[in-house]
């Protein structure tokens, strides 16, 4: 039995997960994480808040959850001796601010049980997958944006490995792999286009068509260890967006007015 712990319930969330069972819980609520984990085996943890959510929450509400919240969890991992578990990091892990600095210290909170336990950890740093407009949603691709499916496969992959002990305490960068040539990653600006139009042909023109703005350089992290710990590659990225955005320009959709990050084929 896994379980997954989630920040907050969408409109919809359930849909399609009738056979799964949800226990509703305050991670702050020490009783309440404890009935949560009892009989599972493995935790994904996913409650936090964040300065993006909207409508805002407080720098004492964030760390609360995403501190206490944590520390709550991982007590009662240990008390059902729960030896696997992935956490949700972020990219804006440092002290730029209240919910950086929550990460640094789930991060050490990671650390602490591994050490203490001998648990396989693994700490996940998404990049950014709040969703905004499609059109958005694409150039952010290779910016520091990631697909949510992608980051989906990721804690599938992270718990798998965790629970075949292939690694101890694993920390990686959750990201877009654009697979791009050196030259083009560095001098987007100008590089980029052509290398588009051989990965799509008409690319030039659909940037164009829809003001796509570029930037200079793409940003690409080194994933390997991932791979070859996790089994786990992204597998949506800039190009993916292109064929996506080609297909409903030609059947003529109104893309302005789509949500992101829609339905990008995998």
């Amino acid at each position: 039995h896994v379980l997954a712990v989630f920040a907050f319930e969408a409109p919809g969330f359930l849909d399609g997960l009738r056979a799964v069972e949800f226990v509703r819980c305050d991670t702050r609520t020490v009783t309440d994480v404890q009935r949560a984990v009892a009989g599972c085996h493995a935790v994904i943890h996913l409650a936090a808040w964040h300065c993006a959510h909207h409508p805002p929450v407080s720098d004492a509400t964030i760390f609360s959850v995403n501190v206490d919240g944590t520390f709550n969890l991982f007590e009662a991992c240990r008390a059902s001796s729960i030896q696997s578990v992935v956490f949700a990091s972020s990219m804006a892990y440092g002290w730029g601010g209240v919910y950086s600095v929550t990460k640094v210290i789930g991060e050490d909170l990671c650390r602490m049980y591994h050490e203490s336990t001998g648990a396989s950890v693994a700490m996940l740093r998404y990049h950014d997958f709040v969703p905004k407009s499609y059109l958005d949603f694409g150039v952010k691709l290779l910016r520091n944006g990631v697909d949510r499916r992608d980051v989906a496969a990721s804690n599938v992959a992270a718990l798998e490995a965790a629970v075949q002990k292939r690694f101890g305490l694993f920390q990686t960068v959750i990201h877009t792999d654009h697979r791009m040539p050196t030259e083009v990653i560095r001098d987007f600006s100008s590089y980029g286009p052509e290398w588009c139009e051989t990965q799509v042909p008409g690319a030039g023109g659909l940037i164009a068509k829809y003001g796509l703005s570029l930037p200079n350089s793409v940003e690409q992290h080194d994933m390997s260890e991932a791979e070859r710990l996790m089994g786990w590659t992204p597998k949506i990225g800039f190009t993916e967006f292109l064929h996506d955005l080609q297909g409903r320009d030609a059947r003529g959709e109104d893309v302005a007015k789509l949500w992101a990050p829609g339905q990008l084929p995998v």
